[in-house]
């Protein structure tokens, strides 16, 4: 009789050890859960639809841009400030077909990080005379950016996709 009674309780605790193996791994599942939830999504704008958007603008820009045969050409200078280390001063100058200054465009896009996800840089370039636009914008990290801007004038529209290091 005794001997029944030394095993009963071990044969009650037999389910209850597969319930407690089953702990860690909920446990692990509701962390990984709770990470995924919680960490980036991989979008970097809050505008991903509007971007997209105003890119394909830019593409289809490149495609009528042609038959104008505007020049622009793109200069960036660095322009760092104790507070701003990553400034540059951008310069545009836009010709048409003859070389013509071309005047009273607005040249106004963003510059955004082709290598790593960073919030894109609005920029809106203000006209200085002879065809010249410029701005100074500071960007948050050195190296590689892309100028994307649409030259808008009365009738017509010019995409720049130009690459750009910022000091």
């Amino acid at each position: 009789m005794t001997h029944h009674m030394l095993h009963h309780p071990f044969k009650a605790w037999v389910p209850w050890l597969y319930v407690l193996m089953f702990i860690p791994v909920i446990a692990v599942n509701v962390l990984l859960v709770r990470l995924a939830l919680s960490s980036n999504t991989g979008l970097v704008t809050d505008h991903a639809f509007d971007t997209g958007q105003s890119y394909n603008a830019v593409i289809a820009a490149g495609a009528r841009q042609a038959e104008l045969g505007w020049q622009p050409a793109v200069a960036v200078q660095p322009a760092p400030l104790p507070d701003a280390p990553h400034r540059v001063a951008l310069r545009v100058t836009m010709l048409d077909a003859e070389g013509k200054p071309l005047t009273g465009l607005t040249l106004s896009g963003r510059i955004v990080s082709p290598v790593d996800p960073q919030p894109d840089a609005a920029v809106t370039l203000v006209e200085t005379g002879g065809g010249q636009y410029r701005e100074v914008v500071a960007l948050p990290r050195a190296g590689q950016w892309e100028l994307q801007v649409l030259a808008t004038g009365p009738a017509s529209q010019f995409a720049i996709v130009q690459r750009l290091a910022a000091p």
